[in-house]
C-alpha cells in the first residue's frame, strides 16, 4: 500500500533529475577545462610577411654579370628574420662558379648574394624572383627585381 502512495504523491520530488543534471554539469565543466588547456597550448602561426630588395643594380653586362643583391626579410610582427634561406630564380641566375644563387639572413634579417651571373635577357630587360623560406615560417616567392640588358 505504501508503494501506491509513493506513485500518487507527486508533490515533492523529481528523484533522478538532480542527479542527471549534476552529472551533465560535471562532464561539461571537465570538457571546457580540457579544451581550454588544449587551446592555450596552440601558438600563433609564424610567417614571412615582408621581403624587400634593398639593393640590386640589375644591370647585366655583356657577359651577364650583375652586382650583388641585398634582401631584407621580416616576420609577421615586422621583426628581422634571421637564418632564413634566400635564393634567386629566373634568367638562369647563378654564382660565377655555376652554383645556386643562395644566401642566409643574419641577425638583422639581411642577406647579400654576390658574384652573380645571369643569362642576358632576350629583350631590354627580364626579372629575377627572390624566394625566401624558413622552417616553421613557410615560403615567400612574390618579390621580383628587374635585370636590364645594357649589352
Amino acid at each position: 500500500m505504501k508503494l501506491n502512495k509513493l506513485r500518487t504523491d507527486r508533490k515533492g520530488s523529481v528523484e533522478g533529475l538532480p542527479l542527471q543534471f549534476m552529472i551533465m554539469m560535471i562532464v561539461a565543466v571537465a570538457a571546457v577545462g580540457i579544451l581550454s588547456g588544449w587551446m592555450a597550448g596552440i601558438e600563433t602561426p609564424h610567417s614571412i610577411s615582408d621581403v624587400e630588395v634593398i639593393s640590386a643594380e640589375g644591370l647585366a653586362d655583356p657577359d651577364g654579370n650583375i652586382d650583388p643583391v641585398t634582401v631584407l626579410v621580416r616576420d609577421q610582427d615586422g621583426n628581422p628574420l634571421k637564418e632564413a634561406t634566400v635564393y634567386l630564380t629566373g634568367l638562369g641566375i647563378r654564382t660565377l662558379d655555376g652554383g645556386r644563387a643562395l644566401g642566409y639572413t643574419d641577425e638583422t634579417g639581411t642577406a647579400t648574394i654576390g658574384d652573380l651571373v645571369v643569362t642576358p635577357p632576350r629583350g631590354d630587360f627580364g626579372t629575377v624572383t627572390v624566394n625566401v623560406m624558413k622552417t616553421g615560417y613557410g615560403e615567400h616567392c612574390s618579390t621580383e627585381f628587374a635585370v636590364i640588358n645594357y649589352a
